[in-house]
C-alpha cells in the first residue's frame, strides 16, 4: 500500500466547512442520500477488503429497476441509478484511489447534490482502524489545507463530508489534484493522492 508520510499540519490556518452546511438540514439530507449512493457505488466498485467496500444491496423486487448508468470521465465517473421506476433518477461522481494499482481501495471521493435544496457536496470515505481524533485533512493542489473531523464509522469504513460552495468549489474545479491525509492506528500519517482530472467535465453533466 502507498504509505507517504504527510506534511504536517497548518492547525493554525486549517478552515472549517461552512457552519450552514453542519446544521441539522444537511445532516438529515446527507444520511438520507448516502442509502441511495450505496447503490450506486456497490454496483460499480471493483472488490476491495470489506472495511472500504459498500455492501452489496438486496436482490431487487422491483423488475423495473435499473443497473448503474456509468460514465467514464477521465479519472472521475459520473454513475447514475434509477432504484424504482417510479422514482427520479440519482447521479454522483465518484473516484477511487487503489495505491500501487491493488485491488484495495483506500479512499473513495463521492460528489452529489443533497436535500430538497440540491446542495453541492462531497463525501470522503476511508478505512476502517485509522486514528478517529485527527479527523481528515483536504488539501487542493498546494492550496491552504482544511480540516475535517470524522463523522461516523460503519462496517464500510469512516466517513466525513464537506461542502462544495464557493469560493471553495472554484479551486476544486481548477485544481490538478491534492490529497487527504489521516493517521493509522501507530499515529503514523498516511497521504493519499487523489486527481481532480475530469471532474470539471463530470460535473458539468450532473443533474
Amino acid at each position: 500500500m502507498m504509505i507517504q508520510q504527510a506534511y504536517k499540519r497548518r492547525r493554525s490556518g486549517a478552515r472549517r466547512p461552512s457552519a450552514a452546511w453542519t446544521s441539522r438540514r444537511f445532516r438529515q439530507a446527507f444520511w438520507t442520500v448516502l442509502s441511495l449512493m450505496a447503490l450506486v457505488c456497490a454496483a460499480a466498485s471493483s472488490p476491495a477488503i470489506a472495511q472500504t467496500q459498500v455492501p452489496a444491496p438486496a436482490p431487487a423486487t422491483d423488475p423495473a429497476q435499473k443497473t448503474p448508468e456509468i460514465e467514464r470521465i477521465k479519472d472521475w465517473s459520473l454513475q447514475c441509478t434509477q432504484p424504482q421506476a417510479d422514482k427520479p433518477r440519482s447521479c454522483f461522481l465518484i473516484h477511487d484511489v487503489y495505491p500501487n494499482e491493488e485491488n484495495v481501495r483506500i479512499l473513495q471521493m463521492v460528489v452529489g447534490r443533497f436535500g430538497a435544496e440540491n446542495l453541492l457536496g462531497a463525501l470522503f470515505f476511508v478505512p476502517l482502524g485509522i486514528r478517529l481524533p485527527p479527523g481528515l485533512t483536504l488539501q487542493i493542489d498546494k492550496n491552504e489545507p482544511i480540516h475535517l473531523p470524522i463523522e461516523r464509522c460503519t462496517s464500510k469504513g469512516c466517513q466525513t463530508q464537506i461542502a462544495l460552495a464557493e469560493p471553495f468549489l472554484t479551486t476544486f474545479k481548477a485544481g490538478n489534484g491534492g490529497e487527504v491525509t489521516f493517521e493509522d492506528a501507530t499515529g503514523r500519517a498516511v497521504a493519499v493522492p487523489f486527481s481532480l482530472q475530469g471532474f470539471t467535465a463530470a460535473l458539468a453533466k450532473l443533474p
